[in-house]
């Protein structure tokens, strides 16, 4: 007969460790236990997105292994437009830069110019016959006619601040009626600016027959001899004592004169100044 045996008890859990009393910290101000600092909060994390895959198919007709030759044609486009923009660019600050020298460099010379204009203040000088003597109006019996012209000429500069520098050897010719009767040459002299000054001008008979109604007026007549007067200067424009260059000029005068065979009478006159 069998036995029944009696079932094994279960085995005691095994001992854990003893707990452990802490006691809280006491505070000096009032010897009442403080208590501990409360934990943390830590934020709650954001929750993850499910990753998720996307599937793109392509028609078989549209993929290529070699690009197609329109692509070509778009690159080699695109490369000479690129190129021609950087080829041109340059120009375009060249170009300012010429537009902005030119453009000061015009102020200046405007600024210049007036500036000369309003100190200098250059005019032309203007001319007048003062007096007109001829000499050995009368020859003798059996000479030829050779009169002397002697002209006083009288020169007014108007100028601010520039005067003028008349060169010595300039021709001048007396001429009646479309002919020349005497001819001579110019002294040098200067003139400052502002200034009024005369010099002598002195010509000679040119031709071996004068004109009859010279002729007559040397002879007493009192007759209105219309005559023009052409002197041609080399002049040179001074400022501060410097030369700044010279010119020539040309001085035109219309006369009208009376009683050739003593002192002359002017009776109008009718001078013109010319730079050339």
């Amino acid at each position: 007969m069998a036995e029944r045996v009696a079932p094994t008890p279960p085995r005691p859990p095994p001992p854990g460790p003893r707990p452990t009393t802490t006691t809280p910290p006491i505070d000096p101000t009032d010897g009442r236990p403080s208590l501990p600092p409360p934990a943390p909060i830590k934020p709650n994390p954001l929750p993850r997105r499910p990753t998720e895959t996307y599937v793109v198919q392509f028609p078989k007709e549209q993929i290529y292994r070699v690009p197609p030759p329109e692509n070509a044609k778009l690159v080699e486009q695109y490369r000479n437009n690129h190129n021609n923009r950087h080829q041109r660019r340059p120009i375009v600050p060249c170009l300012k830069w010429t537009i902005g020298i030119a453009l000061v460099l015009s102020i200046l010379a405007a600024i210049v110019a007036i500036i000369y204009l309003l100190v200098v203040g250059p005019a032309d000088p203007s001319f007048s016959v003062s007096r007109l003597v001829l000499r050995n109006p009368n020859p003798r019996a059996g000479s030829p006619w050779k009169p002397e012209y002697h002209f006083t000429m009288r020169v007014e500069n108007p100028s601010l601040r520039m005067g003028y520098s008349y060169g010595a050897g300039g021709k001048a010719v007396l001429a009646h009626d479309g002919a020349d009767i005497a001819v001579g040459k110019t002294k040098a002299f200067d003139q400052g600016y502002q200034n009024t000054t005369t010099f002598q001008l002195v010509l000679r008979r040119s031709r071996m027959v004068l004109p009859k109604q010279i002729q007559r007026s040397l002879k007493g007549s009192k007759d209105v001899i219309p005559m023009s007067l052409v002197i041609e200067f080399s002049v040179g424009k001074t400022i501060g004592g410097m030369v700044m260059g010279s010119k020539n000029m040309d001085v035109t005068c219309d006369i009208k004169a009376s009683g050739l065979a003593k002192e002359a009478r002017v009776v109008s006159q009718e001078c013109q100044t010319k730079f050339t």
